[in-house]
């Protein structure tokens, strides 16, 4: 049995993660805002606003994973939202660190999230890899700030994964959950160009992911978390209606009206480039949902 701290708990991943490693039989804290301690899940009050956190979270503490942050797609990218995205990640880690220190926990290992958004929002036949850098812009810049953030834990850890997260697949919440509704009324379409790729990743592959990233020895260093399959936003809504029994006729929601309604943030839609897996398949990593159609209907099914 492990003593795993767990920042953004109370999450799309961080729920998925926690569930599993609980089933497990592990020891599990999470950070809150309004802690809520159960049976199975210890919880411990935190307020990064603040700088005001619980010690007690960390007493025996061995692993940590970090997954807090502001949803990227909750709101409309104000300069002020700009900041709380990357501040919300940055001085929440920052936080977490010192405690750590201060304490002088040596962690067995550390597991913190990122995004491929750190390759930039262009829309390009270039597969990105670990080690490829893309083009300036916000979610570039946030999710680099995002990573650097976890230099000293590192320093502190027998080894550490940074995951790199694509766009996940879950019944639960995301991307899915918000489309959903509109397809299964025959309302889907593919948005921009339709040819903007997607890279995705299902639900419980990703928390397999973090799985292996905090016990597996063979995990070090930063992965992508993405499916093998190179999937575009109009392949991905064929297949999305296809699953559901509905049709697909409608054309494709212009780019300017996702601008107007969106802004700055309507690029996470109309922009994205293919992803290498290769990394994480190479450290010996096995995708339960290989394919976009097996993915979607595992999900469909729990409808």
């Amino acid at each position: 049995m492990a003593v795993i701290l767990i920042s953004g708990g109370t999450g799309l991943v961080g729920k998925a993660l926690t569930k599993r490693l609980i089933i497990e039989g592990h020891d599990i804290r999470i950070l809150s805002r309004n802690p809520q301690s159960s049976s199975q899940l210890k919880s411990f009050y935190w307020n990064v606003e603040k700088n005001e956190i619980d010690e007690k979270a960390f007493e025996g503490v061995e692993h940590i994973v970090h997954l807090a942050g502001s949803g990227i797609a909750d709101k409309r990218w104000t300069d002020d939202r700009k900041q709380d995205i990357i501040d919300s990640r940055v001085n929440s880690m920052r936080l977490i660190t010192d405690v750590v220190k201060k304490k002088n926990i040596q962690l067995k290992s550390f597991v913190g999230a990122s995004a491929i958004g750190i390759y930039g929002m262009s829309t390009s036949e270039k597969i990105f890899a670990e080690t490829d850098i893309g083009k300036d812009a916000f979610l570039k810049e946030s999710c680099t700030q995002w990573e650097n953030s976890y230099q000293q834990i590192q320093t502190l850890s027998a080894k550490s994964c940074i995951i790199r997260i694509g766009v996940v697949l879950s019944k639960d919440g995301g991307a899915l959950k918000k489309l959903l509704p509109l397809f299964q009324l025959g309302l889907g379409s593919a948005v921009g160009s339709g040819k903007q790729y997607m890279p995705w990743i299902h639900i419980e592959d990703l928390v397999s992911v973090f799985h292996e990233a905090l016990f597996n020895s063979n995990y070090n260093g930063i992965y992508n978390a993405v499916s093998s399959e190179k999937t575009t936003s109009n392949s991905f809504s064929k297949q999305l209606a296809k699953s559901l029994s509905k049709p697909f006729f409608l054309p494709r929601v212009p780019a300017f009206v996702l601008k107007l309604l969106f802004g700055d943030m309507a690029n996470v839609l109309l922009e994205g480039s293919p992803i290498s897996n290769q990394k994480l398949i190479h450290a010996g990593f096995q995708l339960k949902y290989p394919t976009l159609s097996e993915a979607l209907q595992e999900i469909v099914s729990k409808k």
